[in-house]
């Protein structure tokens, strides 16, 4: 089976940084996979492609409009055609639903949290099977979209990494590292984490000195949360400490983590942080609403979620204990529902499903695919002046 994934941009998103993972379960069954990106925006992702020995183009080298995006694409499936077109995030879908009903191709796509824009909800039915990444994503789909059941997947895209060193647990001396990772994007409310820290600064003098606030990520936010730090005086609290690679040495760094997001689906980044041993502060979205047990792994937000961040800061360290109870819950909590296998079995069942639900086992013989001979052959160019396989760019608006 020949598949073309179909992603918004190579950023350094939760969606686009699993792609690596998802496109070894798809190779290791014996199948083709290409990525097909609309655009750039920070290609965080593109090392992790190029280090795995994934193939993947680039369609535009810059930001670009619907219509551009679904002519590059369309070239593209003319010069190669796929079995099947699958889609990741909002305007990967869009663009590959219309491409896919252009050539008469069969499309699946991702459903990463419980919100979806008006077109995505119109236009459900174009897809053949939607893949959500949590169960709470697959309720959605259904409930809130109208999906039916025969036609939605689970493959929870957490893939949890081996066993770390235990966290450096905080004895209630020196200060309570606070930290979250995720993209700087308005789903996140990292502006309300900020206003937390300020409004304990105002009623708990003392527990604000012992504070030291991080944020690792970038986005569109970037620019206005820093000015909402600097505009506070909160430079010497809270840190942006931009994109972070190392994202298991960022968590060893923590005592604590905050998710305070409008909506989520798995939401990897606060996952990552429970199998590091980290207890969890988060509101109720998406797959936390599951996984954050009250008084287990960790305190869910409701009402003022300032307020709430303030009273889960306060409860900890008034009971510093409970930080490492929390955070053993939280690892075990983990490994016993997303752990080692599990990945990739929810993987093969999503593939099994394509081939036999979508494709009902009709697969053209690998022998009649070909690449593009241009675009193979910028490709071969480049890798051999970088030693890499680089991105190929093609077309212009």
């Amino acid at each position: 089976m020949r598949i073309h994934y179909v992603v918004t941009s190579l950023e350094g998103g939760g969606a686009e940084f699993i792609i690596p993972d998802i496109a070894k379960v798809i190779m290791d069954l014996g199948h083709e996979i290409h990525v097909f990106a609309l655009k750039p925006r920070d290609r965080l992702t593109e090392p992790r492609l190029i280090e795995a020995g994934v193939p993947y183009t680039l369609l535009s080298d810059h930001e670009a409009s619907k219509f551009g995006s679904i002519y590059r694409y369309a070239k593209a499936v003319r010069a190669s055609r796929p079995d099947v077109i699958w889609t990741s995030l909002s305007q990967a879908t869009r663009v590959g639903q219309v491409v896919a009903g252009m050539f008469g191709i069969p499309v699946v796509s991702w459903k990463h949290s419980s919100d979806a824009k008006a077109h995505i909800r119109r236009n459900q039915r174009r897809c053949k099977l939607w893949i959500a990444d949590s169960r709470d994503v697959a309720l959605y789909l259904e409930d809130s979209m109208g999906v039916e059941k025969d036609r939605i997947a689970i493959w929870p895209v957490f893939n949890p990494a081996s066993p770390t060193t235990p966290i450096p647990r905080w004895d209630g001396t020196g200060p309570l590292r606070i930290g979250s990772t995720g993209r700087l994007h308005p789903q996140k409310n990292y502006d309300l984490l900020i206003r937390a820290v300020d409004r304990i600064r105002s009623d708990d003098p003392h527990i604000y000195d012992r504070l030291d606030v991080s944020i690792a990520g970038d986005g569109p936010l970037r620019d206005d949360l820093q000015n909402l730090i600097t505009s506070l005086a909160l430079q010497d609290k809270v840190r942006l400490v931009g994109w972070v690679s190392d994202i298991p040495a960022y968590l060893q760094s923590l005592h604590l983590y905050v998710q305070p997001s409008v909506y989520e689906g798995m939401c990897i980044g606060a996952h990552e942080a429970m199998a590091a041993g980290l207890p969890i502060v988060a509101t109720p979205v998406g797959e936390l609403r599951r996984s954050v047990q009250p008084g287990r792994t960790g305190a869910l937000l409701g009402g003022d979620i300032v307020s709430g961040i303030g009273a889960a800061i306060r409860g900890f360290i008034a009971r510093p204990e409970m930080l490492k109870v929390f955070g053993e819950n939280a690892r075990e909590y983990v490994e016993r529902t997303m752990g080692a296998g599990a990945f990739a079995a929810n993987g093969a069942e999503v593939v099994r499903r394509i081939e036999h639900d979508v494709l009902k086992g009709r697969v053209r013989p690998a022998a009649a695919r070909a690449i593009e001979p241009d675009v193979a052959s910028r490709s071969r160019a480049r890798s051999d002046a970088t030693g890499r396989r680089p991105p190929v760019v093609t077309g212009t608006d």
